[in-house]
């Protein structure tokens, strides 16, 4: 079975600035992933592993968002994979999920006190890997294939806490988006039931 890869590519400047009425960080609505149609793949089995090992210091950032990417990514591959029979196992590996805070340089002195200026990029990376395998020889792969987002959002420098979380679920969600688009257009045509 030939397989195919996608890469996605998508960069994404979200200028936030911080206002009054900005929403709080226990405000964002919960991605449930209700509007997405599942896939269902002609396997038996489909397996999902988290790889990714946060490294829970600078400059990653990912590990402070209220639901880091990684269980988004997890949750999403969940919900929309369904095995439909077969007598292959379909392996789903998170094999990064990072994101990295990238500080941008701003004026200073007299002049940068009348500029309102990015200060931060939130840099993104989603690599999902698919390993197809049959039942009685787990450790022989048949085929594979890989699925590879990323996004981008820069933040202002007076950004509030409230703007911070609003640009962490922006981020994820449109990850998400990418990942779900990369599910069409490689492991669906791939392992899909129905044309």
């Amino acid at each position: 079975m030939k397989m195919r890869s996608v890469f996605l590519c998508l960069p994404v400047v979200f200028l936030l600035s911080g206002c009054a009425g900005s929403p709080s960080a226990t405000s964002q609505p919960e991605m449930t992933f209700a509007d997405l149609q599942p896939f269902e793949l002609k396997v038996a089995k489909i397996e999902v592993r988290d790889d990714y090992k946060p490294p829970m210091k600078a400059p990653n950032v990912e590990h402070s968002f209220p639901v880091p990417p990684y269980i988004s990514a997890e949750n999403l591959l969940k919900k929309q994979l369904v095995a439909a029979g077969g007598g292959n196992v379909l392996r789903v590996i998170i094999k990064e999920a990072s994101v990295v805070r990238e500080e941008l340089p701003v004026t200073g002195g007299f002049w940068g006190a009348f500029k309102h200026e990015p200060a931060e990029r939130l840099k993104a990376q989603l690599i999902v890997g698919f390993e197809l395998a049959g039942q009685q020889a787990p450790d022989i792969v048949t085929g594979t294939a890989e699925v590879t987002a990323k996004r981008s959002k820069t933040l202002m420098e007076d950004a509030s806490a409230a703007d911070r979380d609003s640009a962490y679920f922006a981020l994820t969600e449109e990850l998400m988006h990418d990942l779900n688009k990369g599910l069409v257009e490689v492991v669906a045509k791939s392992f899909g039931k129905r044309g």
